[in-house]
C-alpha cells in the first residue's frame, strides 16, 4: 500500500515569519502546458484568462483606493486653499468692476453685458468659495432672482430631468425618492434605492414573461442546468473550505504560537468561501494542501466548466467593485485621476496647481488696474468689449459643436 507524504507543519507554516499570510504571494494559479499535454483545452485557457482578470482587478481595487486616498490629501493640501484664494479674487474682481462701474455712465448695452459678466464671476466664485450673507445680497442686487433661489432652481431642474429619463426610458416612478444633491450619504440611499427598484421591476417583468406563455422545452432546460451549475458552484466551493478547514482549522493546534497562525489562515478561508472567492480558496489550497499547481492540470473540463463560472461571477463582482471605488463622492475631486498612473496623476496635480497660481496672479493684476484711481471710461469699455469678443467665440464654438454634430 502506498504510504500518503504527512505534512511537515514546520514547512506548512515556513512562510509565516511574522504570523501572517498574504494570499498569492507564493503560489501563481495557472494550469500550464507539458509534454503530455502540449495544447491546453478551451476551458484551461479559460481559466487562466480569469484568474488573471481577478489578479488584475484586485491589484486595481487597491491600487484606486490608495491613490485616491493619497490625491485627497494632495489636494487638499495644495489645492483646496488656492481654490479658494480664486473664488475669493474672483469676488473682489466683480467688486472692483461694480466700483468702476458706478463711476461712468455706460449706454445700455454696455451695462448688460458688464451686469452678466459680473453675475457669471460671482457665479464662478461661488463654485469655490461659501457665499456669505453680504456676498449673497451683492449678488442678488445683480440678478433677476436671490443665489438661493437660483441655486434651488439649480437643483431642481437637475433632480426633474432625472426623475424624468428613469420615468421615459426606465420606466420607474420616483416621485416618492427624495433625495439631497449636497449630502453625499443621501445620494447614495437614493442610489442604493433605486438598484432595489430595478431589480425588483426586473423580477416582475421576467415573472409576467414566465405567466404570459408558456416557457418552451431548451429553456427550461437551460434553466435546470443553470440551477444544477449553481448547485455544483457552491458544493466545489465547500468542498475546497473543508479541506482547508481541516489542516487550517486552529482548534488542531495546541501550541499557542501555530494556533494564532492558524486563526489568521482560517479568517482568510472563511471570508473567501463566505465571499465565494474561488481564486483565494485555490491559492490556498495549492499551497497548504497540494504543495503544487499540478492538481490544476488533472481538473476535468466538467470541473473546470464549474470553476470558471464561479470565476466569471467574482470578476463581474470585483469590476462593479471598482467601478464603486471610482463614483465614490468622496474621491468626487480627483476622479479623473484615478485612471492614471500615481506618478502621471500627481504630475497633472502639479500642473493644476500652477495654472491656479498664474490664474490668482492675472486677477491680482486686473483688480489692482480698476482700483486705481482715477480709472479711465475708456479702460472700463475696453474690458467690456473684451468681454463680448469672448462671448461671441462661446457661442461660435457651441455652435460648431452642435453642426458637427448634425452633420457626423
Amino acid at each position: 500500500m502506498k504510504k500518503t507524504k504527512k505534512i511537515n507543519e514546520r514547512d506548512l507554516f515556513s512562510n509565516l515569519s511574522d504570523g501572517s499570510f498574504e494570499v498569492g504571494n507564493s503560489v501563481k494559479l495557472t494550469i500550464s502546458k507539458n509534454s503530455q499535454k502540449p495544447k491546453l483545452t478551451k476551458n484551461q485557457q479559460r481559466f487562466n484568462t480569469l484568474v488573471k482578470r481577478i489578479e488584475s482587478l484586485e491589484k486595481d481595487i487597491e491600487r484606486t483606493k490608495s491613490l485616491g486616498i493619497e490625491l485627497n490629501a494632495l489636494y487638499t493640501k495644495d489645492i483646496t486653499p488656492l481654490e479658494e484664494e480664486k473664488g475669493q479674487r474672483l469676488f473682489d474682481f466683480a467688486i472692483a468692476l461694480d466700483a468702476c462701474a458706478l463711476q461712468h455712465k455706460l449706454v445700455k448695452n454696455q451695462r448688460s453685458v458688464l451686469n452678466n459678466n459680473i453675475i457669471d464671476l460671482c457665479d464662478k466664485a461661488f463654485e469655490y468659495i461659501e457665499p456669505s450673507k453680504e456676498q449673497e445680497a451683492f449678488y442678488d442686487s445683480y440678478s433677476g432672482i436671490s443665489y438661493q433661489e437660483s441655486l434651488n432652481e439649480q437643483k431642481d431642474l437637475m433632480v426633474d430631468q432625472f426623475r424624468d429619463f428613469m420615468q421615459s426610458d426606465m420606466g420607474l416612478d420616483l416621485d416618492d425618492m427624495n433625495f439631497d444633491l449636497d449630502n453625499p450619504e443621501s445620494v447614495i440611499e437614493f442610489q442604493r434605492k433605486l438598484q432595489e427598484q430595478l431589480k425588483q421591476k426586473m423580477e416582475e417583468e421576467e415573472q409576467h414573461d414566465g405567466q404570459a406563455k408558456e416557457k418552451p422545452k431548451k429553456q427550461l432546460k437551460q434553466e435546470q442546468q443553470a440551477l444544477l451549475q449553481e448547485e455544483l458552484s457552491k458544493k466545489s466551493l465547500r468542498s475546497i473550505y473543508i479541506s482547508l478547514a481541516k489542516i487550517l482549522h486552529p482548534d488542531t493546534e495546541t501550541d499557542p504560537e501555530k494556533q494564532a497562525e492558524k486563526l489568521v489562515l482560517m479568517k482568510k478561508v472563511t471570508v473567501a468561501y463566505k465571499q465565494k472567492d474561488l481564486a483565494t480558496l485555490l491559492r490556498l489550497e495549492m499551497e497548504w494542501i497540494h504543495r503544487t499547481t499540478e492538481q490544476l492540470e488533472k481538473l476535468t473540463d466538467d470541473k473546470l466548466k464549474i470553476y470558471n463560472r464561479i470565476l466569471q461571477e467574482q470578476a463581474d463582482e470585483l469590476n462593479e467593485e471598482l467601478y464603486t471605488i471610482k463614483m465614490n463622492p468622496a474621491f468626487m475631486k480627483v476622479f479623473e485621476f484615478l485612471s492614471m498612473s500615481k506618478n502621471y496623476a500627481v504630475s497633472m496635480l502639479k500642473e493644476q496647481k500652477l495654472d491656479l497660481k498664474y490664474e490668482i496672479e492675472d486677477l491680482k493684476h486686473n483688480i489692482a488696474i480698476f482700483k486705481k484711481p482715477p480709472v479711465k471710461k475708456v479702460l472700463l469699455t475696453n474690458y467690456i468689449k473684451s468681454v463680448e469678443v469672448d462671448m461671441l467665440d462661446d457661442e461660435d464654438d457651441f455652435l460648431s459643436e452642435i453642426m458637427r454634430e448634425f452633420i457626423f
